[in-house]
């Protein structure tokens, strides 16, 4: 799923767009691996938002 995000564009598509693509993509695979359960597939979505988030640094802690 992770190479087919990057080959979209779906990191660089506005967040109505993700979910739009989300959506069919999800049902795509639903109907294309029947032995996904429901459990399974919200876990691959989750996973796949995501990887489309930002990266968030975190603060370094500041030398006095």
């Amino acid at each position: 799923m992770f190479s087919h995000i990057l080959r979209c564009g779906v990191i660089e598509a506005m967040p109505e767009h993700q979910k739009d693509w989300f959506d069919d993509t999800m049902q795509y695979i639903a109907e294309r691996y029947e032995d996904l359960n429901d459990e399974q597939l919200a876990q691959l979505r989750t996973l796949g938002e995501r990887y489309c988030q930002p990266v968030q640094r975190r603060a370094e802690p500041v030398s006095v």
